[in-house]
Parts: structure tokens; sequence; C-alpha cells
């Protein structure tokens, strides 16, 4: 939802990748406590 928001307000493609991708590690890899 996030990323789509960014998009509509125009903000640049890497920054709506940065959210897209954000949420697919958080959905498929268990979180890394480094991050």
């Amino acid at each position: 939802i996030e990323a789509l928001e960014r998009f509509v307000r125009g903000e640049p493609l890497y920054r709506v990748h940065e959210c897209v991708f954000g949420v697919l590690a958080m959905e498929t890899e268990p979180v890394d406590p480094r991050l």
C-alpha cells in the first residue's frame, strides 16, 4: 500500500521499489537482527 502511495505522489521509482522489496523481504525471510 505504501509503495502505491509513494508512486502516486510521484516519488522516484527506486523509492517505490525500496518499499516493495522491504515488504517482500519481511514476508519471505526471518528478520535479520543486523538490519
